[in-house]
């Protein structure tokens, strides 16, 4: 009789044992998870790899103008490129980070996405309902992260992008795109780094991260 209350309590205490390391294991914070310190985001992609290695601001601070935010990076990207610093995360490309640099470009004359005014990090949208045109009814934002999962064709909608900065009736912030044939190729590089990872692969990324040598563009 004993034997069996002394297995049967031997049970008990593994079972709460397992239920315990299980909550312990849901506990830990992201870092802990990914063995990477520092990490002020829970956003798991490439993307937030790139900024991480690059300590690049991860979204507008409240109050903030958004030229002011998008200022702030190219003052960070710059310093970086002219030391030759620029970290790109395990399998993004130097196409990529022109597409973003074309993502955060405002007001330039060449390369100007204007994306980042209705599609700000770090959720890439700005919950905002816009109209494309005079036609058409106010549409949310969508945010432009996991585009994978949604099976959107990023290219397509690029283009389509494209499209409608030209018409006459188009929005202000359209008005201002300027792209051409390989802006459109490097955004779509980097709209692909908005697919998030799992914590394993994320550290991946940022361990195995190489230098950009942006000197002789």
């Amino acid at each position: 009789m004993i034997g069996k209350w002394t297995t049967k309590m031997a049970l008990l205490s593994c079972g709460i044992g397992c239920l315990l390391g299980t909550l312990r294991a849901d506990d830990k914070s992201i870092e802990q998870k990914t063995k990477i310190h520092r990490l002020d985001t829970k956003e798991r992609a490439p993307y937030d790899a790139f900024i991480y290695l690059n300590r690049i601001p991860a979204k507008v601070d409240e109050g903030e103008e958004i030229l002011d935010f998008t200022a702030r990076i190219y003052s960070r990207l710059a310093n970086q490129e002219g030391r030759i610093l620029i970290k790109l995360p395990q399998g993004m490309t130097r196409e990529a980070y022109l597409g973003y640099k074309t993502f955060l470009s405002t007001d330039a004359k060449v390369s100007n996405g204007n994306c980042v005014a209705c599609h700000a990090p770090e959720k890439f949208t700005d919950l905002k309902l816009h109209t494309l045109n005079v036609d058409s009814q106010p549409r949310p934002t969508p945010s432009l992260r996991n585009m994978a999962k949604r099976k959107v064709n990023i290219a397509k909608v690029l283009q389509a992008k494209l499209t409608a900065a030209k018409a006459p009736d188009a929005p202000k912030d359209y008005k201002l795109i300027r792209l051409n044939k390989d802006n459109l190729k490097h955004l779509e590089a980097f709209l692909k780094q908005l697919n998030d990872v799992d914590d394993k692969l994320f550290r991946e990324l940022i361990l195995k991260a190489t230098i950009l040598d942006t000197s002789q563009d």
